[in-house]
């Protein structure tokens, strides 16, 4: 049968049972190996169904700038709230992320914006994520 991810992705035990590589994972943000690592996947992985990943909006390019102006520390604690809690995290985040490669030297690369019309509301995951970026002084 076809799947779109791991069988178990939003059982409570997703996370303790990879514990070991998601750390893995984790710890090449503090050295800086996540770079190679995030296109080296994006090759092998191009096209395959994920149920995190919208292959035809990430190019190659994007990803690499992505990867410029995203500081590692905000790319972590945004994994490790979408770990916490798959099945609700992963809906609720801004519709857009703004790219500024070419920002002043101290000032944010990029920013997330939520898009709403007249006579919308913010839903409460939207919120929750709002609040999040907020407290990790991410720029939103």
């Amino acid at each position: 049968p076809f799947h779109s991810g791991p069988a178990d992705l939003y059982r409570e035990d997703f996370v303790r049972q990879r514990q070991a590589e998601i750390d893995a994972c984790l710890a090449q943000l503090d050295d800086g190996r996540y770079r190679e690592t995030m296109r080296a996947t994006w090759h092998a992985k191009q096209g395959i169904t994920s149920p995190f990943v919208h292959w035809g909006v990430l190019s190659e390019p994007l990803l690499t700038a992505a990867l410029s102006c995203l500081p590692a520390a905000h790319l972590r604690a945004c994994f490790i709230r979408l770990l916490s809690d798959l099945k609700h995290n992963r809906a609720g985040l801004p519709d857009l992320i703004q790219l500024m490669p070419d920002a002043p030297a101290g000032k944010p690369r990029y920013r997330m914006i939520e898009v709403k019309g007249p006579g919308d509301r913010l839903q409460d995951n939207q919120r929750r994520w709002i609040d999040f970026f907020c407290r990790h002084d991410m720029p939103v």
